[in-house]
């Protein structure tokens, strides 16, 4: 792993640092909220001979750029298994109940995010070797599920159109799906998208349940859409409001970048 010019870790208090964990890659971005000139995204796949636990180990210990003292240090959790929990329903010393409840993950430490001002809560497994690790190994780590900050930047994007408003993002192997009716939030969910019509299923599927209209709600792309250009084709001929989700981090990103960083990357750059 490199580093820019421009990044200069004799001063890492002055950079941001995210770490973002699938279940088989390794991806880490760094920036500086004072100089938007200043941004590095790269990632790295695991390899099948070690454990995932070690595998994010090693990456750490190889490169002790991570274990620095940063202003700082954001640790994204990219995987499908959350549920959503209503403030009025949720208890954070029951939070491993209630993911335990949707989901057989073993060895898992349970965490939770607030999104909505509060309204709802993302609850979320992490390793627990990784999350141990992690919280003794880096300065003062934030975990966040990847799910929460696209949560928050939706529920705004456009809120005050009377229609209903349908997200997908296509990033990694599977894809998001998050809609609203103004800042309400109707649903979100995370579904394998592997095979050729894997997410124009599941998408269709959220439109009929939630009774959106394909001549009037409209649907928001973000992600990797030229990986699946049969799946935004398809998608524009059946819903006719199909716009792309502007975003302006203040940061210079190519078309290229802003295709392949993971959308929740971009969006805690604008925040």
């Amino acid at each position: 792993m490199f580093l820019p010019e421009n990044i200069d870790l004799a001063y890492s208090e002055k950079y941001v640092l995210t770490l973002r964990l699938a279940a088989d890659e390794f991806a880490y971005s760094i920036h500086c909220p004072t100089d938007a000139s200043v941004f590095h995204y790269q990632k790295t796949s695991f390899g099948n001979a070690l454990s995932y636990a070690e595998n994010v180990q090693k990456l750490i210990f190889d490169f002790n750029i991570f274990t620095q003292f940063f202003r700082a240090t954001h640790v994204v959790t990219a995987s499908p298994a959350f549920t959503l929990v209503p403030d009025a329903f949720f208890e954070k010393k029951r939070a491993a109940e209630l993911f335990d409840f949707n989901f057989q993950e073993p060895s898992e430490t349970v965490l939770s995010d607030a999104v909505c001002d509060g309204s709802l809560h993302v609850v979320y497994g992490v390793d627990e070797k990784v999350h141990s690790f992690l919280s003794r190994n880096l300065s003062y780590p934030q975990f966040r599920h990847y799910t929460s900050p696209l949560i928050d930047a939706w529920a705004s994007y456009r809120a005050d159109e009377d229609v209903k408003r349908c997200f997908v993002d296509f990033n990694d192997t599977y894809v998001t799906v998050v809609c609203f009716a103004g800042d309400r939030l109707l649903s979100t969910n995370s579904f394998p998208d592997k095979k050729r019509y894997d997410a124009l299923y599941f998408i269709a599927s959220v439109w009929e349940k939630l009774s959106m209209n394909q001549d009037t709600d409209i649907l928001f792309l973000s992600g990797d859409l030229a990986a699946r250009p049969e799946s935004a084709d398809t998608l524009r001929k059946l819903i006719r409001h199909v716009e792309p989700v502007v975003l302006t981090p203040p940061v210079s990103l190519t078309k290229q970048q802003v295709a392949s960083i993971p959308t929740d990357i971009i969006v805690r750059l604008c925040e």
